[in-house]
């Protein structure tokens, strides 16, 4: 066991030496078998978030007893970015700005999940589009991904152990776990990709069209601006860690 580690360590040094990108949750990959999640029982968080203008993610995996007697656990990843490793009977939380996430579920040995292309195991993939104002839940069981929820307002997605859920059964679900100590943040969405030709079409039109018709005449209304949400209270201030 020492010596796997040990070469972990070593790939992961070379790694960061030659610049490549590497895919890792060492010290942070710890099943529940070993630590389990001890933060608070679950609990919503009801509307002490930015509703108006993000997305509310919550992602769980029950406690069974597959999930409980784990070594190590897989990661959670949104756009190239490790969040957290799911562990069994936990929960966690992130409010989302509007737009496209892609989401990776990787498991690794001793944290080590891979180099650049090169991956141990990629579990579960798939492509989301947040909205302002909607609540997502994704569940995530190896042993049992459930069928489509008949009340499931969203259109179903999933990939494999990775499903979104109907708030029935989540909240059901979600009884039986505690927080983990990740989450809790404000995750960016996916930058636009622009065509370069369409933007230089573009450009030149504008030059050609002179600075007087480039000037817009639409009024500057607050809806230009963005609504914001109303001001929290001292009580609504508080967070469920």
């Amino acid at each position: 066991m020492i010596k796997k580690l040990s070469v972990s360590l070593c790939l992961l040094a070379l790694s960061a030496l030659s610049g490549c990108t590497i895919h890792q949750s060492i010290g942070d990959s710890f099943g529940s078998y070993v630590a389990a999640p001890d933060g608070q029982d679950f609990k919503t968080v009801g509307y002490r978030w930015d509703y108006e203008n993000t997305a509310l993610l919550y992602v769980y995996r029950p406690a069974t007893e597959w999930s409980m007697d784990e070594l190590e656990t897989p990661s959670f990843n949104v756009n190239g970015e490790r969040l957290f490793n799911i562990k069994g009977g936990g929960y966690t939380w992130y409010e989302m700005k509007p737009g496209s996430y892609d989401i990776v579920i990787r498991r690794g040995i001793f944290g080590m999940e891979g180099i650049e292309w090169f991956e141990i195991k990629r579990i579960s993939e798939l492509a989301f589009e947040a909205k302002a104002g909607k609540v997502y839940y994704f569940r995530y069981s190896e042993i049992d991904p459930p069928v489509i929820d008949p009340d499931l307002e969203e259109t179903p997605l999933g990939d494999g152990p990775l499903q979104l859920v109907a708030p029935s059964r989540a909240l059901a679900e979600m009884k039986e776990t505690q927080m983990i100590h990740r989450g809790r943040g404000l995750l960016a969405a996916k930058p636009i990709e622009v065509d370069e030709d369409l933007e230089t079409v573009f450009d030149a039109s504008l030059e050609q069209s002179g600075d007087g018709s480039a000037e817009s005449s639409a009024p500057n209304t607050p809806a230009a601006t963005g609504i914001k949400a109303r001001p929290r209270t001292k009580e609504e201030e508080w967070w469920p860690f």
